[in-house]
Formats: C-alpha cells, sequence, structure tokens
C-alpha cells in the first residue's frame, strides 16, 4: 500500500472519530440543557458525571463511590498486589459499576418519560437510546424523591 493511502485513510478515519466524539459532546450538551443545567458542564471530566448522577436523582454516595472505585483502579495499576486481591477487586468494582450503570439508566428513561422499552434498548444499545434521548421530542421531568 501506498504512503499516500495510509495518509489518506489515516485522516479519513480521525475524521470520522472526531464527528462521532463530537456529536456525542453535542448530545451530552442537549440532555443537560433539557435538564435546565448549563450544557457546558458537560465539557468538565467527572464534573459532567456528578451533575448526570444529579439531573437523575441519584445520591450523591454514587458518585462518591464511584471516584474511589476509578481512584483505586489508578493505584493498582501502580501497585503490584497479590493477584487474589486485584480479582476481587476486579469483580466487587465490576458488580458496583454495572449497578450503578443500570441505577442511573433507569433513573435517566424515567426522568425522560421513557418505558421499559426503551430501557432495554438503552441497556442493550446505550449510544444510539443516547442519541434518541439527547434529539428526540421527549421532555425532561424532575425525578421523584422518595
Amino acid at each position: 500500500m501506498e504512503q499516500s493511502v495510509v495518509w489518506g485513510l489515516g485522516i479519513t478515519l480521525t475524521i470520522i472519530i472526531v464527528a462521532v466524539v463530537a456529536l456525542f459532546v453535542i448530545a451530552e450538551w442537549r440532555i443537560l440543557t433539557k435538564a435546565g443545567e448549563k450544557g457546558w458542564k458537560s465539557l468538565i471530566p467527572f464534573y459532567n458525571v456528578f451533575i448526570s448522577h444529579h439531573i437523575v436523582g441519584m445520591a450523591h454516595i454514587w458518585f462518591i463511590l464511584e471516584v474511589i472505585v476509578w481512584i483505586l483502579e489508578l493505584v493498582f495499576e501502580v501497585v503490584k498486589l497479590p493477584d487474589p486481591v486485584v480479582i476481587g477487586f476486579g469483580i466487587a468494582a465490576g458488580i458496583f459499576t454495572l449497578a450503578s450503570e443500570l441505577t442511573h439508566i433507569i433513573k435517566m428513561c424515567n426522568c425522560f418519560g421513557k418505558g421499559w422499552g426503551f430501557k432495554i434498548g438503552m441497556i442493550f444499545f446505550p449510544n444510539l437510546f443516547f442519541l434518541i434521548l439527547a434529539f428526540g421530542k421527549s421532555e425532561y421531568h424532575k425525578p421523584n424523591h422518595e
């Protein structure tokens, strides 16, 4: 393959990736603005997760625990620990992350008036359904705090 073809493919792939990332940034911006938040909050790492948890009515402890898991994952990359500890943490972190994500998805769908069909779609095809949520006609309703 000629070098110019490789460069062309690389540039094309880069443009596609940048376009997809931009699309999801715009989608997250739209979801926050539908919820009455400032769209720029979607651009700040970690803070965007905090705000997303807030708009769906998740308790702050979920976010705090997620940050702890993220920090511990970074520490485990640097510090060599016995395999059983790493495996045990990995299983616990995976279960917690799954529970947190499912809770977030269900609460977000509830806030936008979506039923179980949409929730299942959001679980199995999150990128597609996230875009539908952002660019569709659904309206945000504050979560019911129990």
